[in-house]
């Protein structure tokens, strides 16, 4: 009836359409040949009867067709054909439309369902989070919560469905919360592995991946000992959050940073304190070529961090007035800041990380201990945060400023001030230089080692613990290994009474050598602008010529000896200039 071209072509163009398409096409064909009189048709020797359901004929082209080719012809099943028919019965040729368009299905999640894993989310990540907007590499929002690193969102699925069944909610399914989490909560995030830099963690990892062999025994203990060090490091966490909470509720709101008078504010303030890498300048963000192998001028970077308000005071220390990054630096900074930028409060908590070098240290205890036999505090409390889980408030400042630094041109100190002060629009980092480029000295270094030697004993053992109390009316400190941990007491003070008004010696900075001028002179000048090279890179003049070098107008010179040469001329020996006093060779040798 049909040539196997023409059945092929049309195949195609009904392939070729969509749902709706096809459904009218199929719609309007039926119409053609479906029988929906109340009455059979009358045959010639028999009388009309009731019809009791439809017959339909099916055509093609006016010639007329079996129900298979048709469904062939159409690619359409029976099922959808039956549908098709029941629809046209009632609708005629008019699209179809799915029952649950517009309309909720029975089985549908609630909103209240959504809405409570989407709050799970949240509340884990501020439990759990760490808020450190431009400081993870490859994160770059502002508003991001880092999750540590083993939580990945089967483990707070799994938190969540076990957390579900004490209340009425519904559970959604894994692939639901995964799509929650994706579409309400992008903010919350697992941070990379590479971010988590305690040595602990890495070698725990590094012992369970070949730990397939070991006996049940082994493997037990190595899992609870990982297990143990990553909740004592979530312990301290809690500790640090719970503390800034704490200060945040109770501190007035007028008080803000400036010069107080000592404990003139009964009440307790939370600071920390920490170094972050230094910064170079002149800096380009088109970073030259040639400047690539060079060494610019350096600037260390230093912050006190008050959660509560919340500014961070962003010291910036050149290196014609470095004196060093151990005890005394960070002992003269903190002071410098409490003196000038501190709340006045009579009891204060610090923060710091595990660097016995710069923090955690003698010489920063007995600066405590100062502070409060002297009437500066009543009480000071100062933590430390478990090697490599060291992220707090001061790395959150610290990004916010190297990712304004890393876009703005540099020349001088000036504007790595402004670029601090950019950082935030909030005035969140508030810079401080502690002196200019000509070696002029602005926040002053005191030898903070020799003075307290005089009035204090070490602590011992000092790495093992994290916490110290200082009370005025105690003569030690009161250690604890951890928060949740028992404490000891050990006695440090070594005289009767300290003069409250003594103050040790200023440190005075030995400034750039001629040296280093003269590199900065000839190396980096050239790419400091022109109104600013004679601040950065100024012209050291000539050498100083040192007194010992210096010889008197009757001393006698003694002439340099004879360089030995590798030529060999005329009556020369092998390998030497000089023969019997006499001096032979034509060669490279390089005579007297």
């Amino acid at each position: 009836m049909f040539e196997p071209g023409d059945l092929q072509f049309i195949i195609d163009n009904c392939l070729e359409m969509d749902r709706t398409e096809l459904d009218i096409t199929i719609l309007a064909k039926l119409a053609c040949g479906i029988h929906l009189s109340a009455l059979t048709q009358r045959a010639k020797q028999t009388e009309p009867k009731e019809r009791k359901t439809q017959r339909t004929d099916f055509y093609h082209q006016g010639s007329r067709i079996c129900r298979d080719t048709f469904k062939h012809m159409h690619t359409i099943g029976q099922e959808r054909l039956n549908n098709l028919i029941k629809h046209y019965k009632v609708h005629r040729v008019t699209p179809r439309r799915h029952g649950n368009t517009k309309r909720q299905p029975k089985h549908a999640l609630k909103a209240k369902d959504n809405i409570y894993a989407a709050h799970f989310i949240m509340n884990y990540a501020e439990t759990h989070g760490m808020h450190l907007p431009g400081r993870v590499p490859g994160y770059w929002r502002t508003d991001l919560k880092l999750l540590p690193t083993n939580s990945s969102k089967r483990k707070v699925y799994d938190e969540y469905a076990r957390a579900i069944t004490s209340t009425d909610h519904r559970k959604v399914a894994l692939v639901t919360f995964r799509r929650i989490w994706r579409e309400v909560t992008p903010f919350v995030v697992t941070m990379r592995p590479a971010t988590d830099l305690c040595w602990l963690c890495q070698k725990y990892q590094q012992r369970v991946s070949v730990s397939a062999n070991l006996p049940e025994q082994e493997k037990t203990l190595l899992y609870q000992q990982a297990s143990d060090h990553l909740q004592q490091a979530a312990t301290e966490r809690q500790f640090y959050r719970t503390v800034c909470e704490e200060v945040g509720r109770t501190l007035p709101e007028h008080l803000g940073l400036g010069q107080h008078d000592p404990c003139s504010y009964d009440g307790t303030v939370h600071y920390s304190l920490d170094f972050a890498q230094q910064v170079h300048y002149p800096y380009n963000p088109r970073q030259p070529g040639p400047v690539f192998l060079k060494t610019p001028r350096k600037c260390a970077v230093f912050g006190v961090a008050c959660e509560v308000l919340p500014k961070q005071v962003t010291f910036l220390i050149d290196e014609c007035v470095q004196t060093g990054k151990g005890g005394n630096c960070v002992i003269s900074l903190l002071h410098y800041y409490l003196e000038n930028y501190g709340l006045g409060e009579s009891h204060m908590h610090l923060h710091a990380d595990n660097c016995s070098g710069q923090n955690k240290n003698s010489y920063v205890m007995w600066y405590m201990m100062w502070r409060v036999l002297t009437g500066r505090h009543e009480s000071i409390d100062m933590s430390f945060l478990l090697s490599g889980h060291t992220k707090f408030s001061c790395d959150w400042c610290f990004g916010l400023f190297k990712r304004n630094f890393r876009a703005t041109k540099v020349d001088c100190l000036n504007d790595i001030v402004a670029s601090v002060t950019d950082s935030s629009p909030a005035g969140i980092n508030v810079p401080q230089l502690c002196g200019i480029e000509d070696g002029t000295v602005i926040v002053p270094a005191y030898d903070w080692a020799t003075f307290f030697a005089q009035f204090f004993t070490k602590v011992k053992d000092i790495k093992s613990y994290h916490h110290f109390h200082f009370d005025s009316e105690s003569s030690g400190v009161t250690v604890s290994k951890y928060s949740d941990t028992e404490n000891t007491f050990q006695h440090l003070l070594a005289v009767d009474a300290i003069d409250r008004n003594a103050m040790p010696q200023v440190i005075q900075p030995k400034g750039l050598e001629h040296k280093r001028q003269r590199y900065l002179f000839n190396e980096i000048r050239e790419f400091v602008a022109d109104e600013k090279q004679d601040i950065v890179c100024p012209d050291p003049g000539p050498a100083p010529v040192s007194s010992d070098a210096e010889s008197s107008d009757t001393e006698e010179i003694a002439p340099p000896p004879p360089k030995r040469g590798r030529g060999r001329g005329r009556g020369q020996r092998r390998g030497r200039g000089q023969t019997n006093g006499r001096i032979h060779g034509r060669g490279r040798a390089n005579n007297l």
